[in-house]
């Protein structure tokens, strides 16, 4: 049975990055936390945080602050932002488009919106969000046991999402490619790859998915986009995901250097 809160797995990010002439661009995405013991991670897009990675006309943006709102306690919609330093790395290889920020006993300034209704008297403390396992990553053994046609679900805050309390939506669909095999198609560089047929939408770079193993559920990957059909470059139906062993690398890292990291 697939537990209802892998919806809420989603999380909603929001980037400012400053131009080299000073102007301003927000960026929204998707991210995941994923805790291991005390230690908490969230995962989004690489291109989330370094413009320029997908498109060089934003070469010379710098990522200034950023915050993550969702939907905690099955009942509370929140926003956080850090209120010092966070330290983030990327994987070795340089087209896989993952990142994950260390916010291991980080200072967050939360604020939640109250319910309609709801006592104003009433202390609202520090929400409780759903975190991925770090025991739910998927392993190589895992991806070998796994078959194309697998069901996979998504959840997200792409542009469609619940507005009407703030909540994230989900997609589902299968894994279309051998998840033993690093998927690769023309235009794209060798990189840990799936690709899965569930249409990913603006909004939801950076989800996590999910595939469903014998009864259980475990995290495949993060989504990254879509793949287009040209030569009109309308969407094909299919999506790819970086494998879970990029999260896991980038953790280690974190975990092995305090210093060389990104920092915000």
């Amino acid at each position: 049975m697939l537990d209802r809160r892998l919806l809420y797995a989603a999380q909603r990010i929001s980037l400012m990055h400053l131009g080299p002439d000073g102007s301003m661009k927000e960026v929204h995405g998707t991210c995941f936390f994923v805790k291991s013991d005390a230690e908490l991670y969230a995962v989004t897009n690489r291109h989330n945080l370094d413009l320029a990675f997908k498109d060089q006309k934003y070469v010379g943006y710098k990522l200034e602050h950023f915050k993550i709102a969702g939907f905690a306690d099955n009942d509370h919609y929140y926003e956080g932002a850090p209120t010092e330093p966070i330290r983030f790395v990327f994987p070795t290889n340089q087209f896989e488009d993952v990142a994950v920020f260390d916010l291991t006993n980080k200072q967050i300034q939360y604020r939640r919106k109250r319910k309609q209704g709801e006592d104003p008297n009433l202390t609202l403390g520090v929400p409780s969000v759903f975190a991925v396992e770090a025991s739910m990553l998927a392993h190589s053994d895992d991806l070998k046991r796994m078959t194309a046609g697998a069901p996979i679900f998504m959840p997200s805050y792409s542009l469609h999402y619940d507005r009407s309390s703030e909540r994230p939506v989900m997609r589902s669909g299968i894994v279309s490619s051998d998840p033993d095999s690093d998927y690769l198609t023309d235009g794209q560089e060798p990189a840990r790859r799936v690709l899965y047929q569930a249409q990913s939408a603006e909004g939801a770079s950076g989800a996590p998915v999910f595939a469903l193993m014998d009864t259980e559920a475990v995290l495949l990957g993060v989504n990254a986009g879509q793949l287009l059909l040209p030569p009109s470059n309308v969407p094909s139906g299919f999506s790819y995901c970086f494998k879970a062993e990029c999260i896991r690398e980038c953790v280690e890292e974190l975990r092995r250097r305090d210093t060389g990291c990104g920092l915000i």
